[in-house]
């Protein structure tokens, strides 16, 4: 069904900016070109009226349609120039079976969505499956988060953990080989290729890291780097060590 929306009080406008946390919005004719080839279903795809051919073109892909004015697009959109096609995605977290997966990442209190989304889009790369966000973590359904990880969304699974204790009693639970992850040496340090599967492999707040009673307890995997930086960022850590781990787990 194709509908015209031209107004910004519209009542199915009104509705679906109020339940905006329950949905991804990816924006860019781009992202919108890939979700339709990985064939995700859109539960609504939102094309500025000016592009009526294009939207009938992608409309296979979902059972709404709107066709908006540009006031509209501009309400919807959460960039300074906004693109002319929105695809809203239901935002959905299955419970995972960790028992089932070999090798799990999970983020501690990671607040900034650049780093986020780019530890999910190098997942997805490096063929790691399973993403797990704990405590204060940011939220997939962030605009920013989604526009770094794009729909590398769609080729992993991930949950959200209220806290990381939460997290490692479940591990522990299941007995899960846990690894922590530091810019500091450690006195349990470990290398990459040196880790047993099942693992666990947790990174934490990109001003605090993990909290010191845990790095206490675990192996930690730091990467060699030189005395004139005192850290990477944790996005960048991230994806170092799970292209090592890739490469040493045979993933």
């Amino acid at each position: 069904m194709i509908r015209q929306i031209t107004s910004r009080s519209n009542p199915r406008l009104k509705a679906l900016i109020a339940d905006r946390e329950q949905y991804y919005f990816f924006e860019g004719e781009k992202l919108v070109r890939d979700l339709v080839e990985k064939k995700i279903p859109l539960a609504i795809l939102i094309v500025n009226n000016r592009y009526e051919s294009q939207a009938e073109e992608l409309h296979h892909q979902t059972e709404e349609v709107w066709l908006v004015s540009e006031p509209v697009f501009k309400k919807l959109s959460s960039l300074k120039t906004h693109s002319d096609f929105l695809a809203v995605v239901q935002h959905q977290s299955p419970e995972i079976n960790l028992a089932e997966q070999p090798l799990i990442v999970a983020l501690d209190r990671i607040q900034d969505p650049a780093n986020a989304g780019t530890v999910f889009r190098c997942a997805a790369a490096f063929g790691i499956r399973t993403i797990l966000l704990c405590g204060e973590s940011v939220k997939p359904t962030n605009p920013k988060f989604i526009r770094t990880a794009q729909t590398s969304l769609f080729d992993l699974q991930f949950q959200h953990y209220p806290h990381i204790h939460d997290l490692i009693n479940r591990a522990r639970e299941l007995q899960l080989n846990i690894y922590l992850t530091s810019s500091k040496i450690s006195t349990q340090q470990i290398e990459p290729n040196k880790i047993k599967t099942p693992a666990l492999v947790i990174f934490g707040n990109e001003g605090q890291g993990l909290a010191p009673e845990l790095l206490d307890q675990f192996p930690t995997i730091t990467i060699a780097q030189k005395d004139c930086v005192e850290s990477l960022n944790v996005g960048v850590s991230a994806c170092i060590i799970m292209y090592q781990l890739m490469k040493n787990l045979n993933l």
